[in-house]
């Protein structure tokens, strides 16, 4: 981005504001109470005739803007120009004038090409400023011509305020319109940098919710196992709920370790490996993991995917779901009943189903199911 160019480079808004800002309350009024000056001094004077014809000027390309004939930065353009070469022209009537004050006139023409010179600069393109700065040495180089007695170290004097104070200015507001820029710009990267924060925080707290929530079935079984050899005479059955035990550690062992390495995965990868996988066998997996609480309610997991249905999904992840929608169903299906898991092709896509017949979901509950400030946990069957 060119920071020259600061007219285009600005919001439409602030293009309006501050060039009409400029041309409205500045240089109308400027020229206003300079041809009221010299109407007071010098009543129908070539100067009042030259402020006249200025403001017809400016009036003129402020109507040509309204009708859309020409731009804001060739109104502002338009009027800096009039201005000043009016201006530097009138060196050529004083010089015939004997009550021409030929040094205040000097220092109120330097005045304003510093005033404009910088707002031309700043509004509309950095060679403007050069062109002025072209146009005032070539005014004061006629001025001295003139003026031979006028003292030369002066006219440089000026010449170094104007110039060199107008540049000053205009590099030291290119200078903040840049630091402003880097500001906003570093804003906007706090601001990102914080979305992502959040998202990490998130994403680390449903990590935790769903270990914790996955890790409850293999306690639950230990639980229930330990309570049962208690109750149990028979040393067979007392084996036999041992083994059981084993494997419900087993189970959680394998458990743990699978959610502890998606969590590694989920922080260094930016990007959800995907692959191509026997979705059957994943559910598969998930009925053995779930077959005591199936068990102890006499419940019946039917897995009617095709053994030959392959998807491409994050094994991982999609065990994850499957673990938590069938451990749901279960926990609010009634005793006796099924669960089926069915597919159904739509396209280039899968449908895949966890059907149960326990309880439903309340209507008002529905739009919360994914707002993790209103996900609270209801009794199941």
């Amino acid at each position: 981005m060119d920071i020259n160019n600061t007219y285009d480079t600005m919001p439409k808004s602030s293009q309006f504001d501050k060039v009409l800002f400029t041309i409205l309350f500045i240089v109308l009024p400027g020229i206003i109470l300079d041809g009221l000056v010299e109407y007071n001094q010098g009543g129908f004077s070539v100067y009042f005739v030259r402020a006249l014809i200025t403001f017809s000027i400016v009036s003129m390309g402020l109507l040509l803007h309204k009708v859309g004939f020409i731009r804001k930065s060739r109104l502002l353009t338009l009027s800096v120009y009039t201005i000043i070469l009016g201006m530097m022209s009138s060196i050529f009537f004083g010089v015939e004038d004997p009550d021409f004050k030929f040094e205040s006139f000097f220092l109120k023409v330097e005045v304003i090409v510093s005033l404009l010179f910088f707002a031309v600069g700043m509004l509309v393109h950095f060679r403007h400023i050069i062109f002025l700065l072209t146009i005032n040495f070539v005014f004061m180089a006629l001025y001295l011509f003139y003026y031979p007695n006028y003292p030369l170290e002066k006219l440089v004097f000026y010449f170094v305020i104007v110039g060199g104070g107008g540049l000053m200015a205009y590099f030291c507001q290119r200078l903040l319109v840049q630091l402003s820029r880097k500001v906003k710009e570093a804003n906007r990267l706090i601001s990102i940098k914080n979305e992502e924060l959040k998202e990490m925080n998130q994403s680390k707290d449903d990590l935790f919710r769903i270990i914790g929530h996955d890790l409850r079935t293999p306690f639950y079984q230990l639980r229930s196992l330990i309570e049962m050899v208690d109750d149990v005479d028979d040393e067979k059955e007392r084996e036999h709920i041992r083994g059981m035990i084993k494997q419900a550690a087993d189970k959680g062992n394998d458990l743990l370790e699978d959610l502890l390495e998606w969590g590694n995965i989920y922080k260094k990868q930016s990007q959800v490996l995907l692959e191509m996988k026997e979705i059957s066998i994943i559910v598969d997996k998930v009925f053995k993991f779930s077959d005591l609480k199936t068990t102890s309610k006499e419940i019946s997991l039917i897995n009617k995917l095709p053994k030959d249905l392959k998807v491409t999904i994050n094994p991982a992840m999609m065990e994850t779901v499957m673990r938590n929608l069938i451990s749901n169903a279960i926990k609010f299906s009634h005793r006796g009943s099924d669960i089926v898991v069915k597919s159904e092709k739509i396209g280039g896509q899968v449908r895949i189903a966890i059907e149960d017949t326990g309880i439903e979901i309340r209507n008002d509950s529905l739009y919360d199911l994914f707002v993790t400030e209103k996900n609270t946990s209801t009794s199941g069957t």
